[in-house]
């Protein structure tokens, strides 16, 4: 028996030049519902991904204040 695949809210369906982001990502168990995702532009997209792998946001936050935190030391 083949399983359905969840379906959730249409607000996020894929818009042209756009592309959905998880904020966990789905290879670290985020789901693709609304609350995980966020729509982004193709370019800062792949940038996202050349800044901060595949980190989710909380991880982002952490990188971000540490850097802030080391700027401050300097």
């Amino acid at each position: 028996m083949k399983r359905k695949k969840k379906q959730y809210s249409k607000k996020l369906k894929r818009a042209k030049g756009q592309n959905k982001h998880h904020l966990t990502p789905r290879s670290r168990g985020g789901l693709s519902k609304p609350s995980n995702l966020l729509r982004l532009d193709i370019e800062k997209h792949d940038c996202w991904h050349k800044i901060f792998g595949n980190r989710t946001l909380d991880e982002v936050i952490r990188v971000l204040q540490r850097l802030k935190e080391v700027k401050h030391e300097m």
